[in-house]
């Protein structure tokens, strides 16, 4: 066993900072659970953690000695000592995660299906990141996606649900920046899936690089550049969901559609170095997932909607899985690497990144 507990730091105020500490492993006490985390995904939504970490409390999840904070992360952990009576050693478990290689819990709620982590610090953090997903021995096989596919689709799922709620604002047309990115993707799919009841267009926005890439998945009736995307764009009633966070192009794409942008819903912040106050953007307001997975489950029933948007899921990881193939880091220096890489957004939207740390 690897006998410290390695943690990616990162500069809460100088998000291109980031280090490593090496620590002991927790010790479990009465009622704890320690879980050894065995892999997980990183992706451009673990960026947007970073940057709305204050705003959003993503810092709060798994504190730092300032000025660092750990960026939470989705993937897999196992359970190496537990002194909770519910929970055995050798379970796994999916879940939220520090970037550290272990991580002390107090299980409560404990059932069949999983259990809330009741820390101090995390009661009153939105409870869908404190819930732990007890994983069983016979998974399918879309399950070695679900770190890098689940949270985003998740997030594509109640707004999709959110936009249908609204009657898609009577739009025509659905604008999709950032359209190679998984969550773009996540939407994009469902959109394509109910395309002939809803009846909208699906235009995604994206890099002159990634247009063939979007072109072979089909999910989009029409795929343009941001590079001349107004001049090919017509301006029949839209919505936009912005995955990009370049409030810079998102004001030029606003005021090129005027009277007809009817509604943008703001999800991503990939692109965050961008100087434009997105309160300057008419009709635009962010969507905050867990708030709208709280109203979802009041409205559809929570067992309706998790069985709904895991269905779902299955069936956009099996038509994506082919185009999007994972990518395994195993070393700090790799880690950091891809870090940075994903901060300035270089990422090649045909790979998963998942990170497992070697001992």
């Amino acid at each position: 066993m690897n006998k410290q507990n390695l943690t990616f730091l990162v500069n809460k105020y100088d998000l291109f900072e980031a280090t490593f500490s090496d620590d002991s492993i927790p010790i479990s006490k009465t009622d704890e659970v320690i879980l050894e985390i065995e892999r997980y995904a990183f992706t451009a939504n673990n960026i947007t953690y970073a940057v709305i970490g204050d705003t959003l409390g993503y810092w709060n999840f798994f504190p730092a000695e300032e000025p660092y904070g750990i960026v939470p992360v989705w993937g897999f952990a196992n359970v190496i000592s537990s002194k909770n009576e519910n929970v055995s050693e050798g379970e796994k478990f999916y879940g939220y995660f520090p970037m550290s290689k272990y991580l002390k819990v107090i299980p409560k709620k404990v059932n069949t299906h999983g259990f809330i982590d009741d820390s101090n610090h995390r009661r009153k953090l939105p409870s869908v990141y404190n819930h732990y997903l007890k994983i069983s021995k016979n998974t399918d096989e879309s399950l070695e996606y679900h770190p890098l596919i689940k949270p985003l689709f998740l997030t594509s799922f109640l707004n999709y649900f959110f936009l249908k709620d609204e009657k898609f604002f009577e739009c025509d047309q659905i604008i999709l920046t950032s359209a190679s990115s998984k969550t773009a993707l996540s939407l994009a799919f469902l959109l394509s899936k109910n395309k002939l009841e809803d009846k909208k267009k699906i235009i995604g926005i994206t890099s002159d690089k990634n247009i063939k890439f979007l072109s072979k998945i089909k999910f989009y009736d029409t795929v343009l550049s941001y590079d001349n995307a107004e001049e090919k764009l017509n301006t029949s009633k839209s919505i936009i969901v912005d995955f990009a966070g370049n409030s810079d192009y998102l004001k030029k794409l606003s005021d090129y559609l005027a009277d007809s942008l009817k509604y943008v819903s703001l999800i991503g912040l990939a692109d965050w170095s961008s100087k434009t106050n997105f309160k300057s953007i008419p009709n635009s307001k962010f969507f905050f997932a867990p708030n709208h997975a709280e109203k979802r489950y009041r409205t559809m029933g929570v067992k309706k909607t998790t069985l709904l948007a895991e269905d779902l899921l299955k069936e956009f990881i099996m038509q994506i899985k082919h185009d999007i193939k994972l990518k395994y880091f195993n070393e700090p220096k790799e880690l950091h690497e891809l870090y940075l890489k994903s901060l300035k957004g270089k990422i090649d939207p045909s790979k998963g990144y998942m990170v497992q740390l070697s001992n």
